[in-house]
């Protein structure tokens, strides 16, 4: 079962949806390090090794990037300034 987790980053907070079975939990997390151990939490408790998807949003996705290097977690960094095609 495939468990994907939607990242969508802000200045200050970034938001998460977890998709799984067709099913959809969203939540709100900061971008500090209280906000990464709950997002953390749920990496750990949904899966082994979970997709992530986030948005390349400049400097404010950086310490998320970092956070996911950190506990080694791969990832999928969209660039918003190309165009996705899908098919």
């Amino acid at each position: 079962m495939s468990i994907v987790f939607g990242i969508d980053v802000s200045s200050r907070d970034s938001s998460v949806c977890v998709l799984q079975s067709g099913a959809t939990r969203e939540y709100k997390i900061t971008n500090d390090t209280i906000g990464f151990k709950t997002l953390l939490i749920d990496l750990k408790e949904y899966a082994e090794h979970p997709q992530i998807i986030l948005e390349a949003t400049g400097v404010y996705s950086r310490r998320i990037t970092r956070f996911l290097d950190e506990y080694d977690y791969d990832y999928v960094l969209l660039n918003p300034l190309e165009r996705v095609w899908i098919l």
